[in-house]
């Protein structure tokens, strides 16, 4: 294959990210096809061998970074002097963020290409967008993942919880730091809190959004874990390892069935591709541990400690104000903080994020029935979004883009935000514009999911094939249309919705 003939690109318009593509001429596509070519061998030939020895290091790197400033704790860094905690600015600046940044766009890029290529040979082969194909999305199921061992190992912690007689304390209190209290007090909750602190240790590295300094870390803040395994301590089997046989029965079955359909003379190139689009969902989500999760929780504990220091020291008003700063206006004050006055840097920027907070976002700017055809011609745009497939013969009240197999019928609760998540019910189906790491551990207790945004390799798809949720993603306008309290069907073999009570 060669390279596709666009770049992706972003344009940001009252602070909000709207992607786009960016035509290269049909010259520079064709001289960049042979090093391309070259390029994209060894993630369909031995994807392992390229993506285990990456992550390998970049956890060998975070961990150094702290060890070698005797760093542990969340709270350690506050004994680091002010040159000691630049340095630490720096190192992460310009040697720890870069080699993720590099690490995460080399991947993202092949695994992408290689999600898109399988859907564009599916749609010539077969004749049917791959994302509401009931065999494509049967295929992509059953991967295994860092985020999926994260929540087993929550969903460990709160059987252990419920063995230890804990459950009723974690139950009583919808203030989860008031449950941290509580447990203290007891024999029991001691040594529950033991095992929950070597977790945070190890795993507690990851904010509640992705590359989201501004939002907080579970170890900066255990009682943001606690309702996560309130929610998953009640089921006695954890729902993943339930529905792991029969998402891999129904991959074989239908690899089967797709070869089976396949040309002789395509078979090889399909079978490659095939397994180059279940590597690209497998990491995916295991990156969102090794890149997105991680090195946002490093930067912010760094920027977060600048901004204590700089409230403290006056030359802002207040810490969470550093993260109005750019780097080199952290750097400039970094030493002599009591001699630096930033609040202009920060008033103006702050100013235009209130005033951009308080607007919605336009959808899309410019001709939307041309997004179809802009997406279906850069692979690498088409596997991380898409717009509605509409078949007006099925009469649906919203269409999408991707979906995870099965049906459900069930009552709506739509969730705009990730600290809301309290709020679902088990067994009800999850509206929401999106989802994030963060909302993993809902999929243990939801009958079904319907997202705005999403293409087949977005969280809300990866993670409800993997926990057996019907889902529809990409319906560009679930979240205004259904309203909480709503009885839904959510069809995520066909890829649409219908509202049962308007």
């Amino acid at each position: 294959s060669s390279h596709p003939p666009m770049d992706g690109s972003s344009l940001f318009i009252k602070g909000y990210p709207y992607i786009t593509a960016i035509r290269t001429t049909k010259e520079e596509a064709n001289a960049r096809a042979p090093m391309f070519r070259e390029k994209i061998k060894p993630f369909l030939e031995d994807f392992d061998g390229v993506w285990d020895p990456l992550k390998t290091e970049l956890v060998q790197m975070y961990k150094t970074a702290r060890t070698s400033k005797d760093l542990k704790e969340w709270k350690d860094i506050e004994h680091l002097s002010n040159n000691d905690l630049l340095s630490f600015f720096l190192d992460f600046a310009y040697i720890i963020n870069r080699k993720e940044g590099e690490t995460h766009m080399i991947m993202l890029m092949a695994v992408y290409y290689m999600s898109g290529m399988l859907q564009q040979v599916w749609r010539n082969l077969f004749g049917v967008e791959a994302a509401i194909d009931p065999n494509f999305i049967s295929l992509m199921g059953g991967e295994d993942n860092a985020n999926v061992r994260v929540t087993k190992t929550l969903w460990q912690l709160g059987r252990q919880a419920v063995d230890l007689g804990l459950q009723p304390i974690i139950d009583a209190h919808k203030d989860d730091d008031a449950v941290l209290s509580d447990l203290v007090k007891t024999a029991e909750g001691r040594k529950w809190l033991d095992l929950f602190h070597e977790f945070l240790l190890e795993d507690g590295w990851r904010c509640e959004r992705m590359h989201a300094y501004d939002t907080s870390a579970w170890i900066e803040k255990p009682g943001l874990v606690i309702n996560k395994i309130r929610m998953l301590m009640k089921s006695e089997v954890f729902p993943f390892d339930t529905e792991r046989e029969r998402v891999s029965r129904e991959r074989g079955a239908a690899e089967k069935a797709v070869m089976a359909r396949c040309p002789e003379s395509q078979k090889e190139v399909l079978a490659m591709l095939i397994k180059g689009g279940q590597n690209a969902s497998h990491w995916s989500e295991d990156h969102t541990y090794y890149c997105d999760l991680y090195i946002g929780a490093m930067g912010r504990w760094i920027i977060n400690e600048f901004g204590r220091r700089f409230a403290a020291a006056g030359c802002i008003d207040e810490t969470d104000d550093v993260f109005f700063l750019h780097p080199n206006e952290i750097r400039k004050a970094a030493i002599s903080m009591d001699k630096i006055n930033l609040r202009p840097y920060v008033e103006r920027r702050k100013k235009l994020f209130e005033q951009y907070s308080e607007i919605e976002p336009a959808p899309f700017y410019g001709d939307i029935g041309q997004a179809q055809a802009i997406l279906q011609s850069d692979p690498t745009l088409s596997a991380s979004t898409q717009v509605p497939i509409v078949r007006k013969e099925l009469k649906a009240d919203l269409y999408g883009a991707a979906g995870a197999p099965g049906m459900a019928e069930g009552v709506a609760r739509v969730i705009m935000n990730a600290k809301d998540l309290s709020l679902i019910q088990p067994g009800e189906i999850l509206v929401a514009p999106g989802t994030s790491a963060a909302w993993t551990v809902v999929f243990s207790i939801i009958k079904g999911l319907v997202t705005d945004g999403g293409g087949a390799l977005s969280h809300p798809v990866i993670m409800a094939r993997q926990f057996g949720v019907p889902a529809v993603s990409g319906t560009v306008e679930a979240t205004q249309k259904i309203k909480t309290g709503q009885r839904i069907v959510v069809d995520g073999n066909q890829g649409v919705v219908y509202i049962l009570d308007k």
